[in-house]
């Protein structure tokens, strides 16, 4: 699935609003040492998998789809 680019090719990422911070933030502007809490803790749906599910409740190896970079020969996966 083509869409975005990588950092490579010019993604940029919000950087954490505490001050003094360099971290990317994660949600609600800050990155998770200043409060962010990411609820993506579901696991694979796929029997005898533990991997964190991605996508459609399945993780990678599953079937979840990722978007690739959207410059021309590059097959890195996109940031944004």
């Amino acid at each position: 699935i083509n869409g975005g680019v990588c950092i490579r090719h010019g993604a940029k990422f919000k950087r954490c609003s505490s001050e003094g911070c360099t971290n990317n933030s994660q949600k609600r502007g800050v990155c998770r040492r200043h409060g962010a809490k990411l609820t993506t803790n579901k696991k694979c749906m796929s029997e005898g998998c533990t991997t964190q599910a991605r996508n459609g409740g399945v993780c990678s190896k599953h079937g979840a789809t990722r978007k690739l970079c959207s410059s021309e020969g590059c097959t890195n996966i996109a940031s944004k």
